[in-house]
């Protein structure tokens, strides 16, 4: 295998005797092991007289084994032990996989076998199953991705499995009785999960032969038997399924346009990859680029390439524009132009210095990539594992090692209006069918011959230009030795207005830095005008900054300028050469970018397009976007900020925007492989660039609103779909260590009997769960459901009546299990950081809720440590009486629906609330 030189994981392979192909990876600095399985079985694999049937066989895995027939064993088990569990259904691959402490990891994995090899399938099991994926259908139903999918579906080959409903509901799981699905399932399990069909990814910080012996001890007894034959699949798109117009009608306020080529499968020249330079060329974003021809005649915002649907036998490749109201006037221009673009690059594009460009940059972004979280990292090593040979289980999706000009050209060729179908989603389209599932309004339609032959003839514009060769790929790729003493961020300037830390990475040693510069801003304090208009400010200058350093970006130097609660922040990552004189130039870009008014106006637009389709987020989403807007003074709800947004213009922009920059503050973190040296050069240059701007003493006090009170508050969420959720907000009495301990183990503790209750045995909605929810530092927990069938009152009872029994919950609880919930959350707290932008944030974070020693984590596992069950019993059966903690309801129901009666004192207007209630420092 080809391993990254700078990777701290080692790599094993192994090939069982029963046909498994396995994948050891050792961490010796993961506190958790990672496990996952990949299947060569997915949606296309589902019988034509079950769809769905993929889906329904994932969730029944999990219910019930030979070994251990209680449902959600597993997950019950690495709940308690600091990880998870998980699955989902591909089109032509499964995956299941879970995390769980080191030392949980043997009975985790012989739980996890014998679930994969002999589930029960218990029929009993069955009915409730299928209501809860029916749940997750009518979830979805007004979900724009998924309706827009299913229009792809419907309107391609029917004899393709492609065109088959993937994710299945009621009615198509019901066509078969019971015992007929059951049978059905079990040969359908039968055929797929098997060794020889399969792939494994382990990873732990055990040694090889350790890691080797569990995995041949736990799988190596699954039956071998041949793995089902590779299947012959028809064309994806019949010939007058190409060259076509397609209208599709969103639920959300939109306007795409969007370009799909049909290709063949390409996996087979992934050493190639002979669509990484047209993607390239076409999503890129620096002047002349089409992008920015398009984004100055005010006709689209955004633009992204190479995107698409892939599989055994067809690959999409994607062209994704979003379009401002002019732009849908003008789509044939639109058209005209990228067609134009597209001739440009078949002239000038493939050159070799453009290929041997994107092989350094692939190289670059394998050697010094971050590692995901150990669970992610082992489910996308599994899924690897099915589609590439050994040697490249690990670089596959980076090589580029031959350059084939010809087969670019090939592709290229097929990049035609038609081959093409193009999709029109905005609401003012035509439309005149309706798709079977999601009920969708769309048309399909050839697209006239006028139209064809004007866009076989289009010509470049004369604005547009391809990119020159990009600097930023020449960089520093040594490391500099550290100072020890710089491991943990340093106080390298401290005076009034400003603040500079600085700390030299020793764990991870890559060329790589991380910065984080925040601008409080004393305008932020004047109201809901000025956080819009901060909104848009920002938005605008990330696009214009992207415009103007968008090779940085390219070359591994990346940053992100965003609005935040006291202001604004950017933040720069990626290699560390050329960052800190790149962030110098972005914030001179920041201070003196001049912003016209058609910029402004899209801007406009597209915020509050963004409040509005808010507002058609799911009920549970609302309720949470709520919560957050009721606890923070500066935080507003999308039907307010839409207000402003509609009315906010280019003069107000301007004297908005000078007052955002007038007083402000800086603290800044620069964390990576700087010199001392280089740290003190750039602190003095930064403060010398923003000196006279630095007028605000100290960061703005994040507060937040006080809901303890002797009564409970609610909420109504007026929201537009069906469903009825609720969210149950705990505010704990006080923000001492002791309370963020009793709050994160009790809602751990809770998180597993609130699940199986409400979700899995009373089958009330598909959106069931817990969360740890803190507020600026102050601690807090929610509990949230949301219900296709079940009314208000019945969920505020089910929530409730929990509530009531979760002092039982923990006084049951044996004294291992306690301990066990106990010493994962401490492993989290405890683990070391993955990649050094965990490492980073967690400093960032730190220095923002005062933990100047970096400390708050070993201190809090002290705590939790220390707890004890009856303290924790105590403090769950304080939570809903008169004992200092803040509970507030917020819900959201069916506007046909008379108003709820629950006690409690209702908030009908929120910002009067926020001005009147006491704020907790």
């Amino acid at each position: 295998m080809i391993i990254s030189q700078y990777d701290r994981c080692q790599y094993q392979s192994a090939h069982l005797n029963n046909g498994l192909r396995v994948l050891l990876v050792r961490d010796p600095q993961a506190r958790k092991s990672a496990v996952a399985i990949n299947i060569g079985m997915g949606q296309f694999q589902d019988p034509e007289n079950c769809q769905g049937l993929g889906h329904l066989l994932e969730h029944m895995i999990f219910l019930g084994s030979d070994g251990s027939p209680t449902p959600n064993h597993l997950a019950d088990f690495v709940g308690t032990h600091g990880g998870h569990a998980n699955a989902w259904t591909g089109t032509e691959s499964s995956s299941f996989h879970f995390d769980v402490a080191a030392d949980a990891l043997d009975p985790a994995m012989a739980q996890f076998a014998t679930m994969l090899s002999v589930p029960l399938l218990d029929k009993s099991l069955l009915e409730k199953e299928i209501q809860s994926i029916e749940a997750e259908y009518q979830l979805r139903r007004e979900d724009d991705l998924r309706c827009l999918y299913q229009v792809h579906k419907e309107t391609c080959n029917p004899a393709h499995p492609f065109h088959k409903f993937s994710v299945g509901n009621r009615e198509t799981l019901t066509q078969l009785s019971l015992d007929e699905l059951r049978q059905l399932m079990s040969e359908h399990h039968g055929r797929y999960f098997i060794p020889a069909n399969m792939t494994l990814c382990v990873l732990c910080d055990r040694p090889f032969p350790e890691a080797a012996a569990l995995v041949e001890r736990h799988f190596g007894t699954m039956n071998n038997q041949s793995a089902p034959q590779s299947p012959d699949y028809p064309p994806l798109y019949l010939p007058e399924q190409l060259g076509v117009r397609l209208n599709i009608k969103p639920h959300r306020e939109a306007r795409r346009m969007l370009l799909t080529f049909a290709l063949p499968n390409t996996d087979h020249w992934f050493e190639e990859k002979p669509l990484a330079i047209p993607a390239h060329l076409l999503g890129d974003e620096g002047k002349g680029s089409l992008l920015s021809y398009l984004k100055h005649q005010g006709w689209v915002t955004n633009l992204s390439a190479g995107g698409g649907i892939e599989g055994t036998n067809f690959r999409d490749f994607n062209i994704n524009l979003q379009l401002t109201d002019q732009g849908a006037e003008h789509w044939q221009a639109v058209l005209d132009a990228i067609f134009g673009y597209l001739k440009l690059i078949k002239q000038d594009g493939i050159t070799e210095w453009r290929f041997a460009e994107r092989q350094q940059y692939q190289q670059m972004a394998f050697n010094f990539h971050d590692n995901p979280k150990g669970i992610d990292y082992a489910t996308q090593l599994a899924m690897q594992m099915q589609h590439y040979p050994e040697q490249h289980w690990l670089d596959g999706d980076y090589v580029m090692n031959h350059y084939h000009s010809d087969r670019i050209h090939e592709l290229l060729d097929r990049l035609t209006p038609e081959n093409m179908r193009l999709k029109m989603i905005m609401p003012e389209v035509s439309t005149n069918q309706t798709t079977r599932w999601y009920n969708t309004r769309y048309q399909i339609e050839p697209l006239a011959n006028e139209l064809l032959d004007r866009l076989s003839q289009a010509e470049p514009n004369e604005a547009m230009a391809l990119p020159e060769p990009n600097p930023y790929l020449q960089v520093r790729t040594h490391t500099l030795e550290p100072d020890p003493a710089l491991s943990q961020p340093s106080l390298f300037q401290s005076q009034s207005g400003y603040r500079f830390w600085f700390g030299q990475d020793d764990q991870f040693r890559q060329p790589k830095g991380e910065m984080y510069l925040s601008f409080d801003s004393l305008a932020t304090t004047g109201g809901i005008e000025t956080q819009c208009y901060k909104r848009i400010w920002t938005l605008m200058l990330q696009e214009q900054l992207t415009e103007a350093f968008y090779q940085a970006q390219i070359g591994g130097c990346h940053f992100h300028a965003y609005a935040q609660q006291g202001g604004f922040s950017l933040h720069t990552s990626g290699m560390a050469d050329r960052q800190m004189t790149l962030a110098l130039q972005l914030l001179e870009a920041t201070g003196h970018t001049t912003f016209d008014p058609v910029r402004f106006e899209q801007a406009r637009q597209r915020q509050g397009r963004a409040m509005h389709n808010s507002l058609l987020n799911k009920p549970i989403n609302r309720l949470f976007t709520r919560l957050s807007a009721l606890l923070q003074p500066n935080a507003y709800s999308p039907m307010d900020m839409l207000e402003v947004f509609e009315t906010a213009n280019y003069s107000d922009f301007l004297e908005q925007r000078q007052q955002l920059l007038d007083s402000l503050h800086l603290e800044v973190l620069a964390y990576g492989d700087w010199s001392s040296d280089q740290a003190h050069i750039f602190c003095q240059q930064l403060y010398a660039q923003w000196h006279s701007h630095l007028t605000l003493n100290s960061p703005l006090s994040r507060e937040i609103t006080d809901l303890r009170a002797p009564h409970q508050y609610l909420m109504a969420v007026p929201c537009q779909q069906t469903d009825t959720a609720l969210l149950h907000y705990i505010q704990a009495p006080g923000n001492h260590i002791l309370d963020v301990a009793l709050s994160i183990t009790l809602e751990q503790i809770l998180s597993v009997p609130f699940f199986n209750q409400l979700r899995t045995e009373k089958q009330l909605g598909y959106l069931v769960g817990t969360s740890y929810m803190p507020f600026n530092q102050h601690p807090g927990f929610g509990f949230y459901v949301q219900s296709p069938s079940a009314d208000l009152v019945t969920l505020a009872s089910e929530v409730e009546g929990f509530l009531q029994q979760a002092p039982e919950f923990i006084k049951a609880l044996q004294d291992e299990e306690l301990k066990g919930i106990c010493d994962g959350i401490c492993r989290q707290l405890r683990a070391k950081d993955a990649s050094l932008s965990m490492r980073v944030q967690r400093y960032w974070l730190a220095i923002g809720n005062g933990d100047l020693a970096f400390n708050f984590a070993q201190r809090l596992c002290q705590a939790i440590e220390g707890l004890t069950r009856d303290a924790l019993a105590d403090y769950a059966a304080s939570m809903l009486s008169d004992c200092g903690f803040g509970s507030t309801i917020l819900y959201s129901q069916n506007p046909g629906y008379p108003e709820p009666e629950l006690p409690g004192q209702k908030i009908d207007n929120m910002e009067l609330f926020k001005q009147r209630t006491q704020r907790i420092p």
